[in-house]
């Protein structure tokens, strides 16, 4: 009897070491220091496009976030002729491959005539700090639309995120700290709750039940950075969103799972509109009918915008 004990004890701590370990490979890939679990997709890489190429030529200003000794990093892109108006634009997580950055700077630029501002988030581009999906970062958008706000006399602000970005540009909004200058909320390809996404990146990339090392990943990020993936609810900072609010998605996206952006489409109060897009995956439903695009941002964005 005291064998099978023993032996049941074994297989228990060795179950519970490889789950330990497992959930360690996880925490580690999701912040970007290891890329030994395959919890996420495989990294595209995409050619360089036209408008790739365009943004290159701009000269663009480097700014460093003031409220913090860490260094966070952005690149500012005036308008070409003076402008209020400025779109604080949120990139997709680099490791999703998104396309969608460059065009989207050059049409609020080019055919709005928009300042453009590009946080890079923490652990992102040349920024210091910790891949987190928007929790920290949230705080960081705030304090850089204060410091543009300050040093460049911007009135009216958009807040546009693509992927990660797109759920951060919501988690933001949804603070009771954001500044009255921001107008407009542009989402597309956001995640409604973080540790039902990563559920749900799990069952579409890995072979095995992840809940339980999802749970430990998710205690190692709780002493790492100080909150559970429980703890992210996009669906519950876009309920307390008071500006106008638009949501996009493509129909077809495998990063993040449609039915989300109906979660954060009922969550969201007032004013809202939900462009679901035909047919576009993760990173095309701006390449996918540009023309409509266009127009449906317009549309939105022009009636919130305005200068007396």
């Amino acid at each position: 009897m005291r064998r099978w004990i023993v032996v049941l004890l074994l297989i228990v701590l060795g179950i519970g070491s490889l789950i330990g370990y497992d959930g360690y490979r996880m925490q580690q890939t999701l912040i970007g220091q290891s890329d030994r679990s395959r919890l996420l997709p495989a990294e595209k890489t995409n050619n360089e496009t036209a408008d790739q190429e365009w943004v290159k030529r701009q000269d663009m200003e480097q700014l460093q976030l003031a409220t913090t000794g860490e260094a966070r990093i952005g690149r500012y892109l005036p308008a070409t002729s003076p402008s209020d108006k400025t779109v604080l634009f949120l990139a997709d997580d680099v490791r999703f491959g998104s396309s969608q950055t460059e065009p989207l700077i050059r049409f609020y630029h080019e055919q709005l005539g928009y300042n453009v501002f590009v946080p890079d988030r923490r652990g992102q581009g040349a920024s210091k700090g910790t891949l987190n999906y928007g929790w920290l970062d949230r705080l960081d958008v705030i304090d850089w639309t204060n410091q543009l706000i300050e040093e460049t006399g911007t009135r009216h602000v958009v807040y546009h995120g693509v992927g990660i970005g797109g759920a951060t540009a919501l988690l933001a909004a949804g603070e009771p700290t954001v500044p009255k200058q921001v107008k407009v909320v542009i989402a597309e390809g956001a995640y409604a709750r973080l540790d039902d996404w990563f559920q749900s990146l799990a069952k579409a990339n890995l072979t095995y039940p992840a809940g339980p090392s999802l749970a430990v990943a998710s205690s190692f990020n709780k002493v790492e950075q100080d909150f559970f993936y429980g703890d992210v609810s996009v669906t519950r900072q876009t309920s307390r969103i008071m500006v106008p609010t638009l949501l996009i998605q493509g129909t077809e996206d495998k990063v993040v799972p449609p039915r989300m952006v109906y979660e954060l489409y009922q969550a969201k109060p007032g004013i809202k509109q939900l462009y679901p897009v035909r047919g576009a995956g993760h990173e095309t439903t701006y390449s996918k009918n540009p023309e409509n695009y266009e127009k449906r941002l317009r549309l939105f964005v022009q009636p919130f915008v305005t200068t007396p």
